[in-house]
């Protein structure tokens, strides 16, 4: 490993600036939120130890932004535009610290729109999966100083990191076994683990997450949820599968996806000479990726899981295309810099236009589909409390009337007694017995869902 300073080049804050200004931007050009700003703007009301199926810091973090600038399109997109410029910063940082080359390591940042999913559906709309990129990238970062300098400074950082990951997203746990395994084959790493001063990172994690795992286990009906949460989402419900061969070919299909652009650009420039294959060396960093490619193939045969999607794969390998970089010497660098510099910029210039254009060809989507129709309809019910359907139409109607408490009939989290539902207007997507349709809209969203405005009878 290089002892390269790793300070950001002026190069890479420009185009993490400008993918921070381009995420806002996008936003308003939808007009409605995206399913995840609609999701924090209906959790973050409220301060709770624990949102829906996910860890809370993420929300923590949104109410804290919004009790400074408001609800709003900017702290809902901005947010998730730190996270993702902040995770391009920490890749640039990471890959100075490997391959010692400032060059190298702008053309490592300017190559990651290789990653459809990073480029595409992580920066149009993900939060969590955003947010636990940057941790990822910068638990191996902070690991990397602490090969370098064992201080008592480095391994704070580590602890921190390890927590801000578990509470930010419950699959970062899987980053964890890798850690605990390369210590037994690497001296480097095994000098880092095994040293005192890794307690105290350890108690300083269980410090930080113990509020929340507190509140997880001390509510059973919860973990119910969870993991029935987590069984929907890992099982299609197409494919009922083979033990072991599904979810070993499902996760060998969405690992392709993270590496089949790279793989196919490489093999073409190695063909056509624009780079030289050399040998990597075998240090604790290739190690890990070896360990955590293992360990996250035996986790997901082991519930045989046959449903894996890209994105929860990003965080655990995004820091490892690294290696893909140290394969090869680029001939004719500076080149290689401008090109990807270019279409990098390209790429999120067709992000920008991608909704506009969307909705001047036809091709519908949720967010040409404004919420104000229900809200506007729902102040007919202002004295009451207002339920609906699901997170996503109480976060978007919320975001319509930041100054209303709304309610959703889907959040498990949400203690029933804080709905009165004699006093309680319903929104329904269906009629159902047992309630007095007061009024209703046709024909709205995407789906074209007649929604119903009801009184629960007594």
């Amino acid at each position: 490993m290089n002892k390269v300073n790793a300070v950001v080049s002026r190069k890479v804050k420009v185009i993490a600036l400008f993918c921070f200004v381009a995420i806002i931007l996008i936003s308003f050009l939808k007009v409605a939120l995206e399913w995840e700003d609609a999701e924090q703007a209906y959790y973050s009301q409220w301060f709770r130890l624990g949102y829906d199926d996910q860890p809370p810091l993420y929300t923590w973090v949104q109410i804290l932004i919004n009790k400074c600038v408001g609800l709003n399109r900017f702290s809902l997109a901005g947010l998730r535009a730190f996270w993702f410029s902040g995770t391009l910063i920490m890749f640039y940082k990471l890959v100075t610290k490997f391959v010692g080359d400032k060059l190298k390591a702008e053309v490592g940042v300017f190559l990651l729109f290789l990653i459809p999913v990073f480029i595409d559906f992580n920066f149009r709309r993900l939060s969590h999966t955003s947010m636990i990129c940057f941790f990822s990238v910068s638990l191996y970062y902070v690991f990397s100083l602490l090969i370098v300098s064992k201080s008592y400074k480095n391994y704070i950082l580590f602890g921190v990191i390890l927590a801000g990951g578990i509470l930010t997203k419950y699959n970062f746990l899987l980053i964890l076994p890798a850690f605990g395994i390369i210590a037994l084959f690497d001296v480097e790493a095994k000098q880092v683990l095994w040293n005192r001063k890794i307690l105290l990172s350890v108690l300083l994690t269980c410090v930080l997450i113990s509020p929340h795992l507190y509140w997880l286990f001390e509510n059973k009906e919860y973990l119910l949820l969870l993991k029935e949460s987590m069984e929907v989402k890992t099982k299609s419900n197409t494919l009922r599968g083979v033990v072991i061969i599904t979810p070993f070919f499902s996760f060998l299909k969405s690992f392709i996806n993270l590496i089949a652009l790279s793989i196919l650009l490489f093999s073409i420039a190695y063909f056509r000479k624009g780079v030289v294959l050399k040998s990597i060396s075998r240090d604790w960093f290739s190690k890990l990726f070896i360990i955590q490619l293992s360990v996250t193939i035996l986790i997901f045969v082991g519930i045989n899981s046959s449903k894996i999607s890209d994105r929860w794969l990003l965080p655990l390998f995004l820091p490892f295309f690294i290696l893909l970089l140290n394969c090869f010497q680029f001939k004719k660098i500076e080149a290689w810099k401008k090109w990807s510099m270019r279409v990098f910029i390209f790429i999120i210039f067709l992000q920008i236009f991608r909704t506009p254009v969307e909705k001047i060809v036809g091709i519908d989507s949720s967010v040409h589909h404004s919420f104000s129709i229900i809200a506007d309809k729902l102040d007919k019910f202002s004295e009451k409390q207002w339920n609906l359907p699901d997170v996503t139409y109480a976060g978007s109607v919320k975001f319509e009337r930041p100054n209303k408490i709304v309610y959703s009939a889907d959040d498990f989290t949400l203690p029933r007694t804080k709905i009165d539902s004699s006093n309680t207007i319903f929104v329904l997507k269906e009629k159902q017995k047992g309630f007095l349709v007061k009024d209703s809209v046709n024909g709205f969203g995407e789906a074209k869902e007649t929604v119903y405005f009801c009184l629960k009878q007594n």
